[in-house]
């Protein structure tokens, strides 16, 4: 029997994002909460963007890199010459940029990591890159990709903001009513220092390390982080954090 039956489990991506997961959860026995931490809004000035795009349309860059499914989202009536190449990190990501443009992505890194891209995108010494993402994405993959010779218009495709479901997180916490909390980005995981939590927060499990790396800045324990961003690795995780010692031992 699994580990998982009974167990509430709080997911807290962005609203229509953990549906996948609290299906399969649901069927493994567990009770998924959706509670998501962050929400996706379109930028305050969308002027920058738009010109990209348009540029874009018109062929004036070698690559587009999409670092997420929202970037997708927001890209998807977005016209992507065949000229371009499209380099996405993820296999969610990149089904999306098969759904949205028809067209299979030219790279996708192994370990799904936006700093893995540079170095599978060959010569990238003069060519124009367009890099969509969100306002609070780090610098890092722009100053990667900068480093290896390429153009790069980093512009705001989205902005992150706090999503609607931290009350009803809390009201659960307090009442007892949660066994382990799903997180899927930094953004969410500092959603969590709103909470009030005097005997601790219940079992944290991440989707990667970067997730897990916020986590580690704020001081908060994890107890378990997925070898993969999906969510059949996240299963993995969460049947051995509900999994006894003994079992394990057997």
């Amino acid at each position: 029997m699994s580990g998982l039956v009974g167990r509430r489990i709080a997911i807290t991506r962005p609203a229509g994002r953990g549906d996948t997961l609290a299906a399969r959860l649901q069927a493994l026995g567990a009770i998924p909460l959706l509670t998501p931490l962050i929400a996706y809004t379109p930028p305050p000035d969308p002027t920058s963007l738009q010109q990209s795009l348009n540029r874009l349309a018109t062929g004036a860059y070698h690559w587009l890199v999409v670092t997420s499914r929202q970037t997708v989202q927001v890209l998807a009536d977005t016209t992507i010459p065949e000229s371009t190449a499209i380099a996405a990190v993820g296999k969610a990501t990149a089904g999306d940029c098969r759904r949205a443009w028809g067209r299979e992505p030219t790279v996708v890194p192994d370990t799904e990591i936006g700093s893995a891209l540079p170095a599978i995108m060959g010569q990238l010494a003069g060519k124009r890159v367009l890099l969509p993402c969100a306002d609070i994405a780090p610098p890092t993959l722009t100053e990667a990709l900068r480093a290896a010779g390429a153009d790069v218009d980093r512009v705001t495709a989205y902005c992150t903001v706090a999503g609607p479901g931290l009350a009803d997180l809390q009201r659960m916490i307090d009442d007892g009513a949660i066994d382990a909390i799903v997180l899927a980005s930094g953004s969410a995981v500092r959603q969590l220092q709103q909470l009030h939590v005097p005997t601790g927060l219940p079992p944290l499990v991440c989707i990667g390390p970067s997730t897990a790396a916020v986590c580690a800045d704020l001081g908060l324990p994890i107890a378990g982080v997925a070898e993969r961003p999906n969510d059949d690795a996240l299963i993995a995780v969460l049947e051995q954090v509900f999994t006894p010692y003994s079992e394990v031992k057997e």
